[in-house]
This record gives structure tokens, sequence and C-alpha cells, in this order.
């Protein structure tokens, strides 16, 4: 288990809730106890009339993004696409474009990693091949990510050697936003295939105050994710130190 120093100044930091059951909604326990060692944790309803004031939005995992956000003519429908979430839905197209024209940070995860490159212009790969973590161990590291070091040096003040992660996803972001950087790939099944990349994760920095990743770093608490989230918490105000 990765130790914490406490956060300065109690940052706030938004999660966008969902339905959790058939009578429940919030987010999931991962999620909080993963957040609540960088600051408060706040829950966000799609539902808000206005944006909170955050020093972070967390953009959680979740269903697939619903296709026709990001299918163009002449595009054809895979079958594998499995059913979206009205209620997060309902966020991406009413608040988050609100969060993102108040420069709030955001962190995107899984979904989240998906759903803001579709914002900002992307399209997805619909359906992927992947190693799938089993439902009794969301932690366990299934593949090796490839950190583009290049692209991380205005963001953090180390080098990352590449790294393991876990995988809960089937959908992928096909192509980087014009205003992001790829900073970390996954070589696919065939790694000496060099079509069979596909993108882990994203910065949108300097353009944009955000970050993003496709594998679940509530569950695998990897340094690479906690330097990002630390660099998006310092932008608000004193610097966030995590062990």
């Amino acid at each position: 288990m990765k130790k914490f120093k406490k956060v300065k100044n109690n940052k706030k930091i938004g999660i966008v809730a969902h339905f959790t059951g058939a009578n429940s909604f919030g987010i999931s326990k991962p999620y909080l106890d993963f957040f609540r060692h960088f600051g408060e944790v706040v829950l966000i309803t799609p539902y808000d009339v206005h944006i909170r004031d955050l020093d972070l939005l967390v953009l959680p995992g979740g269903p697939d993004v619903a296709p026709w956000r990001y299918m163009t003519k002449g595009d054809e429908l895979n079958l594998a696409v499995g059913p979206f979430c009205p209620v997060r839905e309902r966020f991406d197209q009413v608040l988050l474009p609100k969060y993102i024209e108040a420069e709030t940070p955001i962190f995107g995860i899984c979904r989240g990693h998906q759903t803001l490159a579709v914002e900002f212009g992307a399209k997805l790969v619909q359906d992927m091949w992947h190693e799938s973590n089993p439902d009794h161990d969301g932690a366990k590291k299934m593949h090796e990510v490839e950190v583009l070091n290049d692209m991380m040096f205005d963001i953090a003040n180390i080098e990352f050697k590449n790294f393991e992660v876990n995988s809960r996803h089937h959908q992928t972001v096909e192509n980087c936003p014009e205003n992001g950087r790829v900073i970390a790939v996954y070589n696919g099944k065939f790694a000496d295939d060099p079509t069979e990349k596909h993108i882990e994760a994203i910065t949108y920095f300097p353009n944009y105050p955000a970050h993003t990743v496709q594998w679940h770093p509530e569950d695998a608490r990897d340094q690479f994710s906690i330097q990002l989230i630390g660099h998006l918490l310092s932008l608000s105000n004193e610097e966030v130190q995590v062990n």
C-alpha cells in the first residue's frame, strides 16, 4: 500500500457520480479510498445546475461512450459497442464543457480518458483485444505500458521507466486531439507490430490542465498517475507532495 503525505490547503476534488445500483447513487469505494489522500472528495451529480469550485475534477471509468458523439459520416457501428449511460452522457454534454471553459484541472480514468479525448475532437476504437482483469482482482497487472519520457519533461521532474498496469476496457482512443500529447502507449498483443500501439495516457498540458490514463490508478496506485494528479493539484496553489 502506498503512503501519502497530507495535502496542503485541503484541496477539493470532485468525482462525477453515477447510479451504483438500483437505489443507490455515488462512486465506488476504490475511488474514495484513493482520492481522499489528495484532498476533500466531493460528489458531482450530472444534474447539478452550476459547476463547483474545484481544485480537480475526476472523470471516472464506466461504460462505453455514446458512439454518436465521435462517429462521423461513413463510420460503421461495431456490434461490440456496449450500452452507454445516459446519466454520464448528460454530464459530458451539459456540465463538462462548462468545467473546461472554467479551466478546471481534470484527471480522466478509463472512460474518463476516452470521453475527454472525444470532447477535444478525437475518435475511439470501438472494440479492441486486450488482457482484462479478473472480476475478483482489479489491481492485478495485465500488461506493460511504454512511457514516452520526451513528452513528460514539462510535467514531472523525473524519468519514468516502462511499467505494468491493470486493464478493464475494450475501447481506446484512436487519435490524439490536436491540443493533447500522448505520454504512454501499449504495444498491443503483438509487441513487434508498430501498428499495434494503443494510446494509454494523454496530457493536454500546457494547452489545458488535464491528464488522462486508460488504466485504473484507484486500484493500481501507480506512481505515474500519482505524479500526474499531484501536478494538476499543484497548479491551483501549493505543490502537493506524494510518496
